[in-house]
């Protein structure tokens, strides 16, 4: 058999991705990062048994986010298969999802009323107390202006929930709402289809952006007023 063609006997494999194990270096450890600090007689073993190195996950100098790297890692061209978070955030809480439905990775964050500022993107990450509450207040929320359509919200992790709308006509094609850093004002969701705000969506040639936006907005209010319920 010619040079390099040799077949590998095959066999199951384990993949285990620690993700963010590498930390940050912190002062009350004298520099070390938690890792490098922490007793890891096992994890040493692994290493020392077989490869270390590091890795770019999809192309050098190319900073991405643990989703984009994780699909590329496993052999998935993130610029051609990526759609967002929402779905791996969704079904990860446990939600189904069919074809068609739309996701959302969502946070609780707080809000300031009056002048529409986000002050903190994440509530709080000890949120395992609250959060199953009030994603199961908003779970089966009905939009008025869409009584076909579903939404099921399920608590994943401290701060955040998966969010799944379940319905024809649906697309991903809207921005978000995060305004990625604290201090700044919620942003609106916009359509990035060209779909118009005066356009009804039955006379859409495609899945129209307008009811996945006026549905985001009408939740997000929803979810606002459940949330200042409960006296946070």
């Amino acid at each position: 058999m010619p040079l390099g063609k040799a077949r590998l006997p095959k066999g199951k494999v384990i993949f285990v991705m620690i993700d963010g194990v590498g930390d940050v270096s912190v002062a009350q450890l004298h520099g070390l990062t938690p890792l490098e600090a922490a007793k890891t007689p096992y994890l040493d073993a692994l290493a020392a048994s077989g490869f270390t190195g590091l890795l770019d996950p999809v192309e050098p100098g190319l900073a991405c986010g643990s989703d984009t790297a994780h699909m590329s890692i496993f052999g998935y061209e993130p610029r051609r298969l990526y759609r967002g978070r929402g779905a791996l955030e969704s079904m990860g809480a446990g939600l189904e999802m069919s074809p068609g439905d739309i996701a959302f990775k969502c946070n609780f964050a707080c809000l300031n009323k009056d002048t529409g500022i986000v002050e903190r993107r994440r509530a709080d990450r000890n949120f395992e107390s609250i959060g199953p509450q009030l994603c199961a207040d908003l779970n089966g929320i009905k939009l008025p202006s869409f009584p076909c359509h579903e939404i099921c919200v399920k608590y994943a992790t401290e701060h955040r929930c998966g969010l799944v709308v379940h319905g024809c006509g649906l697309t991903d094609a809207i921005t978000g709402t995060d305004p990625l850093k604290d201090n700044l004002p919620l942003l609106q969701s916009a359509p990035t289809d060209g779909s118009k705000e005066d356009r009804i969506i039955w006379f859409e040639p495609r899945p129209s952006a307008r009811l996945r936006r006026q549905s985001l907005r009408w939740w997000l209010c929803r979810s606002g007023r459940v949330y200042s319920s409960t006296g946070k």
